[in-house]
């Protein structure tokens, strides 16, 4: 068996494209050939690959780059038994390949690049998929009601954490203490268009956390163009001595971040406005904080609640609400008892329900079913 992944950006630092990633791992581990090609080039360093890695059209989204990966994936499509679509925007290429040579395809919907309108051309392409993979239930849901999507089409298979990161986790104890200072972290894309993120709740709740529950350190790992602003919102709040911001850090430097921590913290707002939707598809993130044993604390909306037990692995709150993070903040800082009960929960959570195994055999399962069942 022969399957084509195409990939926006296979070797970008973006959840999404991890679960791309981790997605092709699991068809490598049953046995298939899957060969990956993608649109953009990405930011890691690493560049392996579990099997042939036959490039990308350019460095950046481009009429001519685009053109140049359409001729190329459907020039390579004959052949496969299935070609998989990493992302909506890719869909229709997978779409074209199946018009032109038979092979049946599956699309992977994340958040909010299939909760919201789409164009034509993609909408449909979601429609003709022989499956689409949902990161969440939220996300199935929301996708077969807005984009027409029949509900026995969508199969939701939740990520894993990686495999080296479960593994650096394992030896790993209750939080610690640095002297009388918790250390917050969020791990999150800095981008304009992801602010939903909630960095910026986060350090408008500095102020009231400190007053409650003594000094604190916020660590923001991630880069991109909204630093600025989140950095002039700190030296507003009289904060900026508190917030560190790591920059982008590579996979494998994560462990240290996630074992320095007291508390997660990434308070996602889902919501609907005029110009879209914003929200949380899932939030791996939050899994690889629970797999170190530190609890969570979640905005209430998307999929994130998914990925966090309520009062069990961490806080689920209303993201929107500056008090009512500031509250989850620092009952959690004030209660170590409580953090050690959460992230211990959350460590087994991540070991019953979110390993590579569980992620592998639901790959496979959805992979020879989509092989066997393209539909026109």
């Amino acid at each position: 068996m022969r399957v084509l992944l195409l990939a926006t950006k296979y070797f970008g630092v973006g959840g999404a494209e991890a679960y791309t990633r981790m997605f092709a791992q699991a068809i490598a581990a049953d046995g298939v050939r899957v060969e990956i090609l993608s649109f953009l080039d990405g930011e890691m360093s690493d560049r392996t690959a579990p099997g042939p890695y036959l490039g990308h059209a350019g460095a950046r989204s481009t009429r001519g780059a685009r053109l140049r990966f359409l001729v190329d994936a459907v020039r390579r499509g004959r052949g496969y038994d299935l070609v998989v679509c990493s992302h909506v925007a890719v869909a229709p290429v997978g779409q074209l390949i199946h018009r032109v040579f038979r092979v049946p395809y599956l699309v992977f919907g994340h958040g909010i690049d299939v909760w919201g309108a789409l164009d034509a051309r993609r909408r449909a392409a979601l429609r003709g998929a022989a499956r689409v993979v949902a990161v969440s239930h939220f996300t199935g849901r929301v996708l077969a009601l807005e984009q027409g999507v029949a509900e026995d089409r969508v199969t939701v298979v939740y990520p894993a954490v990686d495999p080296v990161l479960l593994g650096a986790a394992a030896d790993e104890v209750d939080a610690p203490r640095d002297g009388a200072v918790a250390t917050l972290l969020t791990v999150a894309r800095l981008s304009a268009q992801e602010r939903y993120k909630g960095c910026d709740v986060v350090i408008g709740a500095l102020p009231d956390v400190i007053a409650g529950a003594g000094p604190v350190r916020y660590v923001i790992v991630g880069e991109g163009d909204d630093r600025p602003r989140l950095e002039a919102l700190a030296r507003q709040r009289g904060v900026a001595d508190r917030v560190v911001f790591a920059g982008r850090v590579q996979r494998d430097g994560l462990a240290a971040w996630y074992r320095a921590c007291d508390v997660f913290v990434m308070p996602s707002v889902a919501t609907r406005r005029p110009d879209g939707w914003t929200g949380e598809g899932f939030g791996i993130v939050y899994l690889e904080a629970a797999a170190f044993r530190r609890p969570v604390i979640a905005g209430a909306g998307g999929g994130a609640p998914e990925a966090v037990e309520h009062a069990v692995t961490g806080l689920v709150v209303d993201g929107a609400d500056g008090r009512a993070v500031a509250a989850a903040i620092t009952t959690l800082v004030r209660d170590p008892v409580a953090r050690a009960r959460m992230g211990a929960a959350g460590r087994l959570r991540v070991l019953d329900q979110f390993t590579f195994d569980r992620f592998r055999t639901e790959v496979a399962a959805v992979v020879r079913g989509a092989a066997r069942g393209g539909v026109s």
